[in-house]
């Protein structure tokens, strides 16, 4: 076995984190499949298309924003497609490209889901941490995403390092 530079506090660290994500996204997935009717997914994907001037991303800018890989995108964009919650259409400017949009569904059931998640941040997270705690976990976020080896998300870590007040180089 190589040898292997961690502690009991290190591997607590990892599973401390971990499992609050777990939790967390648990937990708001529980809330948006009754009272919302979408999965945590589909509330991802509806809320980045929302966060768009026109509604609508490329497929590709998507998952890239999401991190995911193009397979899992493009499949669940299909999923979603099926019940209406989004639409694909070609990309007219090369032919090449999809464009992914909200649908009047996709819509309807963000404006249900947009309340059940703000109850669940505020309930699992904002009323939990303090505003100093906040930033500090901000930071860590931001630290760790920036040193991650994958670049596929590079652009939604500067959004939100933005949105968050932490410039790039203030989290190194």
């Amino acid at each position: 076995m190589p040898d292997v530079d961690l502690d009991e506090r290190d591997r607590a660290l990892w599973r401390a984190l971990t499992l609050m994500g777990r939790r967390l996204v648990a937990g708001l997935e529980q809330r948006l499949q009754s009272q919302a009717a979408i999965s945590v997914p589909d509330f991802d994907i509806l809320t980045a298309l929302d966060a768009t001037e026109d509604g609508r991303l490329r497929a590709g800018s998507l998952g890239e924003l999401l991190g995911w890989e193009k397979s899992r995108t493009s499949h669940h964009v299909s999923r979603m497609e099926e019940r209406g919650l989004v639409r694909r259409f070609t990309c007219d400017e090369d032919h090449r490209g999809t464009w992914v949009e909200m649908g009047e569904a996709g819509r309807e059931a963000l404006d249900r889901a947009l309340p059940v998640f703000a109850a669940h941040l505020k309930d699992g997270l904002v009323d939990v941490v303090s505003p100093e705690e906040a930033e500090v976990a901000a930071r860590v976020a931001l630290r760790v995403l920036e040193a991650a080896p994958a670049s596929s998300c590079s652009a939604e870590i500067d959004r939100l390092a933005e949105e968050l007040g932490v410039s790039a180089t203030a989290t190194s």
